[in-house]
């Protein structure tokens, strides 16, 4: 349902899969729900005002950072409010507001996209998406873009995984929340028992390809702050990285 011009909401219910093992909702499945509200609001938009895009050519996520003030549980009901702040010459500004059934906001997140032509990998100009695209400028989900992560200079945990069929979407290349999920991976299942996300911060640098093999790095800079990163083994280059804190 159309909130007004430019904003977007969709509810969820918080079902049993998108709870931990403590009921809480997951960070990827809040995640989940921030891109699939952006994709419902983009898809309107186009249905309204014609095809934004070139044939072809997708949407890539390049940065997000979100603040979660109180963790949702299972069978909570959520819901999504997103809107487009500013779109430049090759990027776009989406921020959301989530909030619970007594209307009070539990997480907040920003996010940096561009457009991409999938064959060549170049960025796209946005002029066609800026001309139809209703901006929302003064209004701000966190005060702020979303910034630059730390590099992970001295790992202590590694995992390893195999890019799987499962973590592709609709656009044929490996879902950001799938980056998300590996790094959260290099937490200990005792810690995540015991720490709730506060923040994170996620920087996608380069796609990850079907079969390769990925390792989520981590390294602790500071209490309860973490730095993350996937690298491609296969070429030593980062595909994302990311600051975790956790209270």
């Amino acid at each position: 349902m159309a909130q007004a011009p430019g904003i977007w909401t969709e509810k969820y219910d918080v079902n049993v899969y998108d709870a931990d093992i403590n009921g809480r909702l997951k960070i990827t499945s809040l995640c989940n729900y921030l891109q699939n509200t952006a994709w419902r609001h983009y898809s309107e938009i186009e249905k309204a005002k014609g095809a934004m895009l070139q044939s072809g050519h997708i949407w890539a996520m390049m940065r997000l950072e979100a603040e979660i003030y109180k963790t949702a549980a299972w069978e909570n009901k959520l819901t999504v409010e997103t809107w487009s702040k500013s779109i430049g010459k090759v990027s776009a500004f989406r921020d959301y507001n989530v909030t619970d059934e007594n209307g009070a906001c539990i997480a907040a997140a920003t996010t940096t996209w561009v457009v991409i032509d999938p064959v060549t990998k170049k960025i796209q100009p946005l002029k066609s998406v800026a001309e139809k695209w209703p901006e929302q400028k003064d209004k701000s989900a966190i005060g702020r873009e979303a910034g630059k992560a730390e590099a992970v200079l001295n790992p202590s945990v590694s995992s390893e995984f195999k890019v799987k069929f499962s973590e592709f979407d609709v656009n044929r290349h490996v879902n950001n929340v799938s980056y998300i999920d590996w790094m959260n991976e290099t937490f200990t299942k005792e810690y995540l028992e015991t720490h709730q996300i506060k923040t994170i911060l996620i920087n996608f640098m380069e796609e990850a390809e079907y079969g390769g093999t990925i390792s989520a790095v981590m390294e602790q800079k500071a209490e309860n702050t973490f730095a993350c990163a996937v690298i491609k083994k296969e070429s030593g280059k980062e595909a994302a990285r990311g600051r975790f804190t956790f209270k």
